[in-house]
């Protein structure tokens, strides 16, 4: 084990967000007497599935990558008390229909289950009620700073330094309160809905500017009924987009789905007359309607005029009559107050060295063993980095692992063989996939990391983790072979990682 964990035992913790990650973090870490204490920018625990109906500002057009830190927001531009909040802590991407994607058996963690009678499809409020419950439940919901932002985290000694900023509304307009803090280790459950990614196509920025509310990001999209009637172009070819197309053509939208051809690809899954699977778009074009001239400057559009432009797609196709761009292209993950060290924007992902773990791709984290223990430095976890999973139950039971590790009931394996796993996983990366998705394997994973974790507990005399219920693993398997025909060649390059094959996942539990 590094001997950093070694050299001293844990007895403070900070978790970096309220969702559930934070939520099952703090959870299991209070259950070994480790005295925990959760920042959290909202006013409220749930993360990303408590609903707003308001919106987060505008990203950037484009961007590409991980932003830097402006630790200034809100700033002293005469925002109002009720707006401040918005700008220190953004909505999230739930939209008013939003519900969960997985069965209730499976989309729940081992600190609480459903009411009973309650069946799937769960909406975003049951589910955020369902987060709070158990934060209340397990004495978590005492343990939370609201409105308060990390903004810097290092190493100090043998100890993390975290600065922080806490918003106070007064009656007139906000101040930033900012303290500092001492933990033994800190664990990143902030999520990876932050910054929206936005692609960079020739013309796009263009049509945001002349038509700035027509063009947005899904993390800005909240109902269908604006886009009734109207013709909208998605960009993206992931789950967000696939959900947002179903939604607009069910309510009388026309619909282009439009992304680049990779390894897995939603689009076509809605099986709806109105919506059309097209290729990626490569250039917007900004035509003038009254002169036939090109112009970027903001143009007032009524209701039922579509943007006056055309979208040049890879093929050669040429669309006309958009009313709407919904972006679709998902999120930078980005953890900004990491620090220049381990968060580098400017470095290349294959640059990536044996420290750093977030690089200019902002897909990947890097160097983090079985996507938890910072590896130089295993004090530093994160909870809620992998990817392509059944979240509830994959990140409950990270949180289980983190906790035994940090009370020192089972030792990591050593730094040379975690590094040597993270090269290993690295080079079978597919081109078009990312590091840390795992493609609906979850019961895979847990079983190999129940393997490891339950044979050093019982060796230092604790009682082995017992991982989900055998409800669990029979509702999993089942949606793990429902996903089979989209990710057969990607789970078999995952399970060929670790020496096994698909005819081997039999009796898991």
């Amino acid at each position: 084990m590094d001997k950093s964990i070694q050299s001293g035992k844990i007895g403070t913790v900070a978790v970096i967000g309220a969702g559930l990650s934070g939520i099952a973090s703090t959870a299991h870490l209070l259950r070994t007497g480790i005295d925990v204490t959760v920042f959290e920018r909202a006013n409220v625990a749930g993360g990303a599935w408590e609903f707003s109906p308001e919106t987060d500002q505008d990203p950037p057009f484009p961007s590409t990558r991980p932003p830097a830190p402006d630790w200034d927001k809100p700033t002293a531009d005469d925002l109002s008390s009720e707006k401040a909040p918005l700008r220190f802590s953004p909505p999230g991407p739930a939209y008013a229909n939003m519900k969960g994607r997985n069965s209730e058996q499976t989309m729940r963690t081992s600190l609480g289950d459903w009411p009973e009678g309650k069946r799937a499809p769960l909406d975003h409020s049951e589910v955020a009620a369902y987060l709070q419950r158990i934060a209340k439940a397990h004495r978590v919901q005492d343990k939370i700073r609201f409105r308060t932002r990390v903004e810097s985290v290092t190493k100090q000694g043998e100890q993390w330094r975290l600065q922080t900023a806490k918003l106070v509304t007064k009656s007139i307009g906000y101040a930033l309160e900012r303290e500092t803090w001492l933990f033994d280790a800190v664990v990143v459950a902030a999520g990876r809905y932050g910054d929206p990614r936005v692609p960079d196509i020739p013309g796009l920025s263009a049509w945001k500017h002349a038509h700035a509310n027509r063009i947005l990001h899904s993390k800005q999209y909240r109902a269908p009924e604006p886009y009734q009637g109207k013709t909208v172009l998605i960009i993206g070819g992931f789950i967000s987009a696939m959900e947002i197309t179903n939604e607009l053509v069910n309510n009388g939208a026309k619909v282009y789905e439009s992304a680049k051809d990779t390894r897995v690809d939603f689009r076509g899954h809605s099986n709806h007359e109105n919506a059309e699977k097209v290729a990626m778009a490569i250039e917007f074009t900004t035509v003038s309607s009254e002169n036939g001239q090109s112009t970027v400057s903001p143009q007032t559009l009524h209701n039922d005029d579509p943007i006056p432009g055309k979208v040049v797609l890879q093929d050669g196709r040429v669309l006309e009559g958009i009313h709407y761009v919904i972006i679709a292209t998902g999120y930078h993950t980005s953890f900004p107050f990491l620090g220049p060290l381990l968060e580098r924007p400017s470095m290349a992902l294959e640059d990536a060295d044996e420290r750093v773990i977030i690089t200019s791709d902002g897909r990947t984290a890097h160097n983090l063993h079985e996507d938890i223990f910072y590896i130089p430095d295993p004090t530093l976890a994160f909870i809620g980095i992998t990817h392509f999973a059944s979240t509830f139950s994959m990140y409950d039971f990270q949180a289980q692992v983190l906790a035994a590790v940090f009370a020192e009931r089972v030792a990591l394996p050593p730094k040379a063989a975690m590094q040597a796993e993270q090269k290993r996983r690295k080079s079978r990366v597919l081109p078009g996939t990312f590091l840390n998705s795992i493609f609906i394997l979850d019961d895979f994973v847990i079983h190999r990391m129940l393997h490891w974790v339950n044979e050093g507990m019982v060796a230092r005399g604790f009682e082995p983790l017992q991982g989900p219920d055998r409800a669990w693993w029979e509702a999993f398997g089942t949606e793990r072979k429902n996903a089979r025909p989209l990710l057969k060649d990607l789970q078999d390059n995952f399970l060929s990682t670790y020496g096994t094959d698909w005819d081997k996942l039999v009796d898991l539990y």
